[in-house]
């Protein structure tokens, strides 16, 4: 074997190794991003009868960090954002229900989740059992 072989065998293990280091971190990377997401789109859509309890808001506030790489979800979130904002007297009395719609509709734009067929309703409905 020549040393010309020798280096070329060595050079290809080294690039293929630093390959799949790359292409293995690049992967993890976008997973546990799409983990967190996901993750805080369910305590959101899960705690959305709540509002007012603190898993709602920790959810709420993870939003813009969490999907600050989405402008849709940005925008959304900003509008919910002045709605809340503007005095309740001086709003449409479902103007806060369709901004949080939106911004439900824009997380699950996001993370590619089909509600094609689903009404803007179901995304306010929730079950309660009576104890």
């Amino acid at each position: 074997m020549t040393t010309l072989a020798v280096l070329v065998a060595l050079v290809a293990s080294l690039l293929s190794g630093i390959a799949g280091v790359v292409l293995s971190f690049g992967f993890y990377s976008w997973l546990e991003r799409r983990r967190l997401k996901v993750e805080t789109a369910r305590k959101l859509f899960g705690n959305r009868h709540r509002v007012h309890e603190h898993q709602f808001q920790e959810a709420i506030n993870e939003v813009m960090i969490v999907f600050s790489d989405s402008q849709l979800v940005i925008d959304a979130m900003e509008n919910l954002w002045k709605v809340v904002e503007t005095p309740q007297s001086s709003r449409a009395a479902n103007a806060a229900d369709d901004a949080l719609i939106q911004l439900m509709k824009a997380i699950c734009a996001d993370l590619k989740i089909k509600y094609k067929h689903l009404p803007d309703t179901y995304f306010l409905r929730f079950f309660s059992i009576p104890r």
